[in-house]
């Protein structure tokens, strides 16, 4: 049952923003408001669920491809960032204002992973510096731009402007910071 919840609101996030009740929760999910209260104290407490998993989430795959023998490091660390903000497709720059204005300290959770929860790529984009395969840069500056263009995708402007899907738009991105825009001579 916690799981329905969690992905029943993870749907009303999509449909209604964060200003979904826990009526709204019950009526689709044909329960009663207590037996929600029974699995959770407080819509916070629901929202922090639906934070947590999807953390949870990027970090599994962030390890599954990290361990992956058969994958270059430069294959990885596209990978590993393409994935990251697949996870959050549900959510687009409105969604994330909605949960910063209402959910504070889901988003603080959030933003603090986003910004901190960098140890696999650090640590891959070095070994790549070390064996060759990626020449040498200040890894700070490539997260602040990566972070950079993310934030802009994720803007609703940009997006009702792009005739680009949220993937193909990542994977440009990846594609520019890992391989540049000049042709190989």
């Amino acid at each position: 049952m916690k799981q329905r919840i969690v992905t029943e609101t993870i749907h009303q996030i999509q449909t209604k923003g964060f200003t979904f009740t826990i009526s709204d929760l019950a009526k689709q999910l044909a329960v009663s408001k207590r037996t929600i209260y029974e699995h959770f104290s407080s819509k916070n407490e629901i929202v922090d669920e639906v934070i947590r998993n999807v953390i949870e989430s990027i970090q599994e795959k962030e390890k599954n491809i990290a361990e992956d023998d058969t994958l270059q490091i430069v294959d990885k660390i596209r990978l590993i960032l393409i994935c990251i903000p697949q996870q959050f497709t549900f959510m687009d720059a409105r969604l994330l204002v909605e949960l910063k204005k209402h959910h504070y300290y889901q988003w603080l959770k959030l933003d603090e992973f986003l910004r901190e929860g960098w140890s696999t790529v650090i640590g891959l984009i070095e070994e790549g510096m070390r064996e060759g395969s990626i020449r040498k840069i200040q890894i700070p500056f490539f997260i602040e731009v990566y972070l950079g263009a993310l934030n802009r995708i994720y803007d609703p402007m940009f997006i009702e402007k792009s005739d680009y899907t949220l993937g193909s738009m990542l994977e440009s991105i990846m594609d520019m910071l890992l391989y540049g825009i000049s042709n190989s001579k």
